[in-house]
């Protein structure tokens, strides 16, 4: 599997026109056109050893011909294969617009982007249309070329005949068993021709394809098994940037121990769920460390790594699927008792009597409370003991925060917990508050400490409260 950073940069609808529509044309051509060439190839051999019985000499005539003959279709070839590479990617460009109309269809109607929308995927599907014709031209000329091409060969062969014939050089006989010979060439070259194009339109749907499987997967450089933690986890001088040279985050050190409630906050862009996404290593810092229990967590295997964290985020990702799957997402050999618990612990059984029901893609059938009811059931079941909320009811109203703040202090209970906040009133409990800005930890200290020394969280804070109260 790819990395995270992977992702960031290959829009989702690329890569699903990648796995069906690149690797459609490829499974075509090497299933029906393989087949197809071989036997082709079998003609051909059988025919030019035939030639080659009758008349050497005029076999070997044929064979220095054969260029003027196979040019032209290779560079037809040549020339479907880049028309083939570009209409594949208008492909995966008309699925990127596809997905996210479809994904996004509430806020299309909302601003009324109907027609903007349309026209979008109106523009695609003509550049795919004109690419197709220029596809089907090209590959209509190609043979009439050829055709012109084997009648010019067989003309030529034919005064060279007579010349032979009438010095007694070859016997008429034989002439016309040569001509059938290299008529009955003709056929198999055609038909080869047409695969080659099929063969150089697949080549383009195969170097998008092949490009995706040459990339490096995510490394899993650690060989050491974590332990159940049971200390501490340290953020020692840690520096990150997603590009060489940036300066996302910059000498970033703290400490987290069992059973503390860390909370991490400051503006947008400060670098907040960065931070975080370090510690599982949906990302590798760039300078300095993170430690859990005295061990760097670079050198411990991703699955033993990533099995003691469970995370909650703003943005809720579930599944077509229904509640139990959902649920049983964070340990899919829980049994029915247990995803029960998980789910009465999040306060999912107030809005579900049918775990066996559907909640529609991505859940839409559910509020935004009820779907972070089920992430949070999902942590629950996982039982990790270090848990990240990465602005878990940033996007909620009073009401469902409210419900989520109780389901969350359930998940909270016993475990050492990371959290990024934009509301600073859900964060006053939180045993430490770092405060970062501009990638740097600007302040840290207890709520009532930070208040008292009036400093960037004073500030936060103030202004927060200010626009609740207005």
């Amino acid at each position: 599997l790819q990395p995270l950073r992977f992702f960031h940069f290959n829009p989702t609808g690329e890569l699903i026109s990648r796995v069906s529509a690149d690797v459609e044309r490829i499974q075509t051509a090497a299933s029906e056109t393989l087949a197809e060439f071989l036997k082709q190839t079998a003609i051909l051999v059988f025919l030019t050893i035939a030639m080659f019985v009758i008349d050497w000499k005029l076999a070997a005539a044929s064979l220095v011909l054969a260029p003027l003959v196979f040019y032209p279709a290779v560079w037809f070839g040549q020339r479907l294969r880049l028309l083939g590479k570009s209409n594949q990617q208008e492909l995966a460009e008309m699925a990127n617009v596809l997905y996210e109309t479809l994904t996004g269809n509430r806020i299309v109607k909302a601003f009324t982007m109907e027609r903007a929308e349309m026209g979008r995927f109106r523009k695609v599907t003509q550049r795919i249309f004109k690419l197709n014709l220029r596809q089907k031209m090209t590959h209509s000329l190609s043979s009439p070329l050829m055709e012109v091409l084997g009648v010019l060969v067989v003309a030529a062969f034919l005064l060279y005949a007579q010349s032979q014939i009438v010095n007694q050089r070859m016997t008429a006989g034989m002439f016309v068993m040569f001509i059938i010979a290299l008529i009955k060439l003709y056929d198999p070259v055609r038909r080869m021709s047409g695969i080659n194009n099929s063969f150089q339109q697949a080549s383009g749907a195969s170097g998008r394809v092949f490009e995706i499987l040459s990339l490096e997967t995510e490394k899993d450089t650690g060989g050491k098994t974590l332990p159940a933690f049971s200390d501490r986890i340290e953020f020692d001088d840690v520096r990150f940037g997603y590009e060489p040279g940036e300066a996302v985050l910059d000498g970033i050190s703290f400490t987290a121990r069992r059973g503390e409630v860390v909370a991490v906050v400051g503006s947008s862009g400060a670098g907040k769920s960065t931070l975080v996404n370090l510690l599982p290593r949906l990302y590798d810092v760039t300078g300095g460390r993170v430690l859990i229990d005295g061990k760097d967590i670079r050198e411990l295997k991703l699955e033993s790594l990533r099995r003691q964290i469970a995370m909650v985020t703003q943005d809720v990702i579930l599944f077509n699927e229904t509640v139990r799957a959902n649920i049983a997402y964070g340990d899919p050999a829980a049994g029915e008792d247990a995803i029960v618990r998980a789910a009465k612990a999040a306060l999912v059984d107030d809005f579900v009597t049918d775990y066996g029901a559907g909640i529609g893609e991505r859940g839409l059938r559910l509020s935004g409370g009820e779907r972070q009811r089920i992430s949070i059931a999902r942590a629950l079941l996982k039982n990790a003991p270090i848990l990240i909320l990465d602005e878990a009811t940033s996007s909620l109203d009073a009401e469902s925060e409210a419900l989520v703040q109780q389901a969350l202090q359930n998940l909270m209970e016993g475990r050492t917990t990371i959290v990024i906040a934009h509301r600073l009133s859900t964060v006053r409990r939180a045993d430490r508050i770092i405060v970062l800005a501009d990638g740097r930890i600007k302040e840290s200290g207890t709520h009532e400490e930070l208040v008292v020394r009036r400093g960037l969280y004073w500030k936060l804070y103030n202004l927060q409260f200010q626009d609740v109260s207005s």
